[in-house]
């Protein structure tokens, strides 16, 4: 399993799709402190994104094919023209009694634009390096990847579902809105590689890369730099060196997050003991894999696996 399958498996997102909006200008939204991270994809038309926050904002152009990925926490609006009012989430929504999806119009009867929105949450955010690293705006032109055709047909296929609301169409908007999610971060990485997050980068790079898998398919490994190094087939300085760089953390650092990102996940999913999860990623006794465990978590593992647990129940 590649690292980023390895991470999507474990990263315990969940979707909802906000709906299928059929716009028509002028037309505008803003949504202000979104717990959800929100994709927005254009299958027909045109729109202007703007970020907004401390320091300066960000303004997409946004056409036909084109995918954003708007990181939870950023406030921002999305219009046909920069001038057009922008409306609350409430008000565009007034007319499905405030609920998220199906077949959503809105607007003032110009020009028209579709958008399929949805937002996507994550369970636990503090350990998981594929969210920890997502940029905060993620932008992927329809017109720039070789799957292109592709996304088009999915973008289409996604909106007549959404169109005719068919038994079942919200749990197939629902996957296809997680393919594009997935779609979105490996296209970022092929077309802007130097745009990308140091982590997407390194995964997918040809040395670095080898030494993630090893460390994501084998975290009770007693691995040391010399070890990993050896696997990216690098002198063990160079090997540092370029990691940190790239990652901004040494590579026993990342490695011992991943261990308890891993462990976190284990001691959510079943009834597994501490000591075996301890054993399986790389700790040979229960009390020191508790210590590195409460220091990067703040709570014990047994304090966690009720904490989850009993969120999930309620």
């Amino acid at each position: 399993m590649d690292v980023l399958t390895n991470l999507l498996h474990g990263v315990q997102s969940k979707n909802q799709i906000y709906g299928r909006f059929e716009l028509s200008a002028p037309w505008g939204m803003h949504l202000d402190n979104e717990r959800r991270s929100t994709l927005y994809a254009v299958s027909r038309g045109n729109a202007v994104l703007t970020t907004r926050g401390a320091g300066s904002g960000t303004t997409l152009q946004l056409t036909t094919g084109d995918i954003v990925l708007v990181h939870q926490g950023l406030a921002h609006t999305i219009k046909d023209h920069p001038r057009s009012r922008a409306a609350s989430a409430i008000e565009v929504y007034a007319q499905r009694g405030g609920r998220c999806g199906g077949n959503i119009q809105y607007g003032g009867g110009g020009a028209p634009t579709t958008i399929i929105s949805a937002g996507f949450s994550f369970a636990s955010t503090k350990l998981d390096p594929l969210i920890a690293f997502l940029p905060p705006l993620l932008h992927v032109r329809g017109d720039s990847s070789e799957a292109a055709r592709w996304l088009e047909s999915t973008l289409q296929f996604m909106a007549s579902e959404m169109h005719a609301q068919t038994p079942g169409y919200e749990l197939v908007a629902s996957r296809l809105a997680d393919v594009l999610f997935v779609h979105a971060l490996r296209s970022h990485v092929h077309d802007r590689p130097c745009e990308s997050a140091s982590w997407l980068r390194a995964i997918g790079d040809p040395q670095l890369g080898v030494a993630f898998q090893r460390m994501h398919e084998r975290p009770a490994d007693p691995w040391t730099v010399e070890t990993l190094a050896k696997a990216a087939s690098m002198s063990r300085s160079g090997f540092a060196a370029r990691f940190t760089e790239e990652l901004g953390v040494a590579p026993l650092t990342y490695l011992t997050r991943w261990r308890m990102h891993r462990a976190a996940e284990l001691l959510a999913e079943g009834p597994v003991t501490i000591a075996q999860i301890a054993s399986a990623v790389g700790y040979e006794t229960e009390g020191a894999f508790t210590k590195v465990f409460k220091r990067h978590l703040g709570e014990t593992p047994g304090a966690y696996r009720r904490r989850v647990r009993s969120a999930e129940a309620a």
